[in-house]
C-alpha cells in the first residue's frame, strides 16, 4: 500500500491539486468531517443532485467521478455553468456554507472569518497555482495582486470588528471557478474607483492614505475592470510587455517597458519609457475629459505629475485608472 507521502507526490506530479480540493479540505478539517467535499460541491456544482442518489450504484459511480473531478481543474467548468444559469449561485452557496459551519462548529463569525481569510483562502490560492502549472489558464499577476488586496481588505474588516463571511466565501467560490475576483468585489478593494465618490465617509476610525491603485478597464458601452494592482510608494510600478513588468500587456502596440508610476517627494508621477506609440493622461469628468499629458509630442517632459482619478492611456487603446488606496486605522485610546 502506498504511503500518504507517495500519494501526495503522485497528486502533485499529475497536477491533481486543485483550488477546490484544498479549500474543501480546510473546511472538512475545521468541521471534523461534518461538512466535507461533496457537501460543498453540492452547493456550487451543477451535478450536485446526484451525490446522494437513492441508487447505490449511482452513488458509487458519482463518488468516483467526484473524486477525480475535485482533484483537477475540471470542477471549474461545472461551477462556471452554474454561474451562467444563476449569477447568484456563489452568494447562495456562501450563505448555505455559513449555516453548515454554524451547525458543525462552536466558532463565532469573527473566528470563522479569520479562519477563512488566513487558512482557507491561502490554501485555495496554492491549489489554483498548482492548476496553473498543470495547464489551466490563470493570470498569475492578477491572481497575486487580487489575493494581496483580499487579505488587506479582510484585515481592515477585522480591525473594524466586522466579519463579512458571505462576501469572503462568495469571493472564494468565484476565484475557484474563474481564477479571479468579480468586478464588483474588486472595486471594494480600492477606497476610490471610477464608480465611487471622493467624499464617501469613513466607516470606522480614521482614514489615512496608504499608496495607490491602478485599475485596468476595458473600453466599450459597458466598461468593466480587468485587473486591480496595488502601487506602493517605495518602489516604481512598471507596465509593458516585459515579463518582469508589474502589469504585463500582451498587445503588440504596447512597448516592452511602456511606462512607470512612482512617487517622488510626496508626488506621484507617470514616466513614459520611450514607448513607440506613446502614453497619454486624461483628466476630468466622463463627459469633459481633456488630455493633460502626451508623451508622443516632440517637446515636453517625459514624466508627468499624476492626480487621483487620472486615466493613463497606453498607445491610445489600453486604459488604467489611477486611484487612491486608503486604509482604515482605529484610533487608540
Amino acid at each position: 500500500m502506498a504511503s500518504s507521502s507517495q500519494v501526495c507526490d503522485c497528486v502533485h506530479e499529475h497536477g491533481w491539486d486543485s483550488a477546490f480540493y484544498r479549500f474543501a479540505e480546510t473546511i472538512r478539517n475545521l468541521t471534523c468531517g461534518g461538512c466535507n467535499h461533496k457537501h460543498i460541491y453540492a452547493l456550487v456544482g451543477t451535478r450536485g443532485r446526484y451525490i446522494n442518489h437513492s441508487n447505490p450504484v449511482v452513488r458509487k459511480r458519482t463518488a468516483a467521478a467526484l473524486s477525480r473531478l475535485m482533484h483537477s481543474s475540471r470542477y471549474a467548468a461545472d461551477m462556471q455553468q452554474g454561474y451562467a444559469d444563476d449569477s447568484s449561485v456563489f452568494s447562495k452557496a456562501a450563505t448555505s456554507l455559513i449555516e453548515m459551519l454554524h451547525e458543525t462548529t462552536k466558532l463565532d463569525d469573527a473566528e470563522l472569518f479569520d479562519y477563512a481569510l488566513h487558512t482557507s483562502w491561502p490554501e485555495l490560492l496554492r491549489g489554483l497555482e498548482s492548476e496553473r502549472r498543470a495547464g489551466r489558464e490563470v493570470d498569475p499577476l492578477r491572481m497575486a495582486c487580487e489575493s494581496r488586496e483580499v487579505v488587506r481588505w479582510g484585515e481592515q474588516q477585522a480591525a473594524c470588528d466586522r466579519a463579512p463571511l458571505a462576501e469572503l466565501f462568495a469571493a472564494c467560490f468565484r476565484t475557484m471557478a474563474f481564477g479571479c475576483l468579480d468586478d464588483r468585489f474588486a472595486r471594494t478593494l480600492c477606497s476610490r474607483t471610477p464608480a465611487e465618490s471622493d467624499d464617501s465617509p469613513a466607516e470606522c476610525g480614521e482614514r489615512v492614505p496608504e499608496g495607490a491603485c491602478l485599475v485596468r478597464t476595458t473600453v466599450g458601452d459597458e466598461p468593466c475592470i480587468s485587473g486591480v494592482w496595488c502601487v506602493d510608494a517605495d518602489r516604481p510600478f512598471s507596465i509593458g510587455r516585459f515579463s518582469s513588468c508589474d502589469a504585463i500587456e500582451a498587445d503588440p502596440v504596447v512597448s516592452r517597458l511602456h511606462c512607470r508610476v512612482f512617487m517622488l517627494d510626496g508626488t506621484w508621477f507617470l514616466e513614459d519609457g520611450g514607448s513607440t506609440h506613446g502614453t497619454r493622461v486624461l483628466r476630468g469628468e466622463d463627459d469633459a475629459l481633456s488630455c493633460v499629458f502626451d508623451s508622443g509630442g516632440e517637446k515636453g517632459p517625459r514624466a508627468f505629475p499624476l492626480e487621483f482619478g487620472d486615466r493613463i492611456v497606453l498607445a491610445g487603446r489600453i486604459t488604467y485608472w489611477f486611484c487612491a488606496r486608503d486604509a482604515h486605522v482605529l484610533t487608540i485610546g
